[in-house]
């Protein structure tokens, strides 16, 4: 049985997308789908619920979200289809990549930056960056060079945007153009400083 749906997952991603312009969180709109999916099918006991669930549930992956997050509901769509969760979602194939927080790394995550064209120099983005996560200030933030690809209403795209999203234990910086996520994962020593505050 083929559970991977080319169309219906690539709708789904265009659909979160559009989400994400009008200001929800796609990460979390996903996830409660999944969870209304798997809810519709306990309810009903129709496997269609399942199979959309799946199509779901390999958007969320597929556009980088972390896979610890979504776990546990993976594990319960996956025992209703008596399918094995490593064999349909390798843990291993769906892990974020997380990189250390250094200023090497976070440059190299960024790529060429336009000298003229951008919202602050390569320099102070890395340092913004690194000051954010290190500091948890939680929220989200935008970074961007180059020239602008699209626009509607506020939203824009430039030939280089990402995203910081900050929560309480977690930061995650988004490659827009790619549609790439990296944990950003502070050093040990930086941990260790932030609980003794």
């Amino acid at each position: 049985m083929n559970l991977y749906n080319v169309i219906e997952i690539e709708g789904i991603k265009m659909a979160v997308c559009n989400i994400e312009n009008r200001g929800l969180n796609s990460r979390d709109s996903l996830l409660s789908s999944i969870s209304y999916l798997r809810w519709k099918y306990e309810l009903t006991g129709e496997k269609e619920y399942l199979f959309k669930t799946i199509s779901h549930i390999y958007a969320y992956l597929e556009l980088g979200f972390p896979y610890e997050r979504g776990k546990q509901e993976f594990l319960k769509v996956t025992s209703y289809l008596d399918i094995d969760i490593d064999y349909i979602f390798p843990e291993q194939k769906w892990r974020n990549q997380k990189i250390l927080l250094t200023k090497t790394n976070i440059r190299n995550l960024l790529g060429r930056w336009n000298p003229g064209l951008h919202c602050m120099k390569i320099s102070d983005v890395v340092e913004d960056i690194i000051e954010k996560v290190q500091n948890r200030q939680e929220g989200e933030y935008l970074y961007h060079s180059g020239k602008i690809l699209t626009q509607e209403g506020s939203e824009t795209l430039w030939e280089n945007t990402f995203k910081l999203y900050i929560e309480e234990n977690e930061a995650i910086l988004q490659d827009v153009n790619r549609q790439k996520y990296y944990e950003l994962e502070r050093k040990e020593n930086d941990k260790n400083c932030s609980r003794r505050r």
